[in-house]
């Protein structure tokens, strides 16, 4: 279990890597378009999906059904927590609402994709 904590750590670390290369770059040639929020919005989800992983790689340990409900419980726990984090960010910095909004949603299915990627390998050896 150490073993996948650790491998999935250094890819989540490379994937934020490749995000904020990516980021840097539209924001050199498309400052128009990015939020100045973006990095705190990549370190966020970064820190979530890593804290939301190992609460489910250790539910996985258990019974699938109470790891199926921690999953259903930690997604709409993390949908609940961006959607508070618009909410206030909006209601603070309205005029760059939807710069902020879509950055959100981008980065959000990045890393939820990424997620559900590494919980399928859960039971299945890593190559």
């Amino acid at each position: 279990m150490k073993e996948i904590q650790t491998r999935f750590l250094k890819n989540l670390l490379i994937l934020t890597s490749i995000v904020s290369a990516l980021a840097a770059s539209i924001y050199i040639l498309l400052p128009q378009f990015v939020t100045p929020a973006l990095p705190w919005l990549i370190l966020f989800l970064a820190v979530t999906t890593y804290v939301l992983y190992k609460i489910l790689l250790k539910a996985s340990k258990e019974k699938f059904n109470r790891f199926t409900n921690y999953f259903m419980a930690a997604t709409m726990s993390k949908l609940l927590l961006l959607l508070a984090v618009i909410a206030a960010y909006l209601y603070f910095f309205r005029d760059d609402a939807i710069r902020f909004t879509i950055t959100l949603f981008i980065l959000y299915l990045v890393y939820t994709v990424f997620e559900v990627i590494w919980l399928l390998r859960i039971n299945k050896p890593i190559p």
